[in-house]
């Protein structure tokens, strides 16, 4: 089973920064975005402009496209998903991983429809409105949100497992151009203004980071008793089921 054991406490120290950083500055990103839409200053002004070229350069196949990649980022879709990953990490012995994007999910939801009711802003017009009106307000863009979060944790899961620089690189492909489609849909088929997105995108990264540097801390919490012999055997279901491999 795979353990930072084998790794300096200095290489711990640096990943907990970089992620810190990370998680600051994409809050503060979100942070700017709420602040200036709420004024209507920042790129606020320029939302109506984005959607109109979206809605001019509309296309039958590319219709279809981004209403496959929207479904895939509702809430439905990725409950169907997240379930579906969910069981499969569990039954292939990754407990740990399975528990942690399960929660992290549940998390991103709660927290879409906590700031969706603070913020309460109003969705663009629904005369160029691709599909049925949405029952929830504009800011943030809970698609963009969630899949960030889904597709990142699934790519970092992937990066932690092998060294393979194909994987490696298919997976952060993959991650990223799921989140820029679902992201791009909601302004395309009309339901989200662009800064609605990319606050999505923005707080999906800082959540990534936080859940990550949690995860950094309990698996430090674990090493004392790891080092003194008090640990347990690697199993399938421990923290260490969430470490990369050696180098």
């Amino acid at each position: 089973m795979l353990s930072l054991d084998h790794l300096p406490d200095t290489w711990r120290t640096r990943r907990a920064g970089a992620l810190a950083m990370t998680a600051v500055t994409t809050l503060s990103v979100f942070s700017w975005l709420a602040l200036t839409t709420s004024a209507g200053t920042g790129l606020a002004p320029h939302d109506q402009s984005v959607t109109t070229w979206a809605v001019d350069g509309r296309h039958p196949a590319l219709t279809v496209i981004m209403q496959v990649f929207t479904a895939l980022g509702s809430t439905v879709g990725l409950t169907i998903l997240t379930a579906i990953c969910a069981v499969l990490l569990f039954l292939r012995g990754h407990q740990v991983r399975a528990l942690v994007l399960t929660l992290t999910m549940v998390g991103s939801s709660l927290l879409t429809v906590g700031l969706k009711e603070i913020f309460g802003r109003a969705r663009p017009s629904t005369d160029t409105l691709l599909g049925s009106p949405a029952l929830t307000t504009s800011f943030p863009s809970g698609h963009s949100f969630n899949t960030a979060v889904f597709a990142g944790l699934l790519a970092g899961m992937v990066l932690l497992s092998t060294t393979a620089t194909l994987y490696r690189a298919l997976a952060i492909m993959a991650a990223v151009g799921a989140t820029a489609l679902v992201g791009t849909s909601r302004v395309y088929l009309g339901y989200h203004w662009m800064t609605d997105v990319l606050a999505g995108w923005s707080l999906g990264l800082a959540w990534l980071c936080l859940v990550t540097l949690a995860l950094l801390w309990l698996q430090g919490r674990r090493r004392p008793a790891q080092v003194s012999g008090h640990a347990s055997p690697d199993t399938p279901s421990g923290v260490h089921g969430i470490e990369p491999p050696s180098a």
